[in-house]
């Protein structure tokens, strides 16, 4: 990227020359500025896209982040440690009610930030 030769990343020559040959679509392709990209035949496409021309999964949750819980700029977050009997019901929970554990322990906050009020 930016002129950045991406072989070695993979140990597969056949996919180094892929990697290197998005990248290099991805920084000089001629898009017209009203195009869009609206279909793929496989799910998560343009995730597996990302992937491959940032070289990691990862790479891509550093690029892409997540969407402000503040409605802009970046929300705080704290880590906190568990019992691991209390992750386990809450991962159970979550599950049952199809949410993610974080949500649940934002929502538990509140309640008690509401109650110490």
């Amino acid at each position: 990227m930016n002129g950045q030769d991406l072989s070695n990343t993979v140990n597969d020559p056949e996919v180094d020359a892929e990697l290197n040959h998005l990248a290099d679509w991805a920084e000089n392709a001629e898009i017209s500025p009203g195009a869009q990209i609206t279909s793929s035949s496989e799910p998560e496409a343009g995730m597996k896209l990302l992937s491959a021309a940032l070289g990691s999964d990862s790479a891509v949750r550093r690029a892409v982040g997540k969407p402000s819980l503040s409605g802009g700029g970046q929300s705080p977050a704290r880590s906190v440690r568990l019992p691991q009997e209390m992750d386990a019901r809450l991962i159970e929970i979550a599950k049952q009610r199809n949410v993610k554990p974080s949500e649940i322990i934002r929502r538990a906050l509140d309640e008690y930030l509401v109650r110490a009020s």
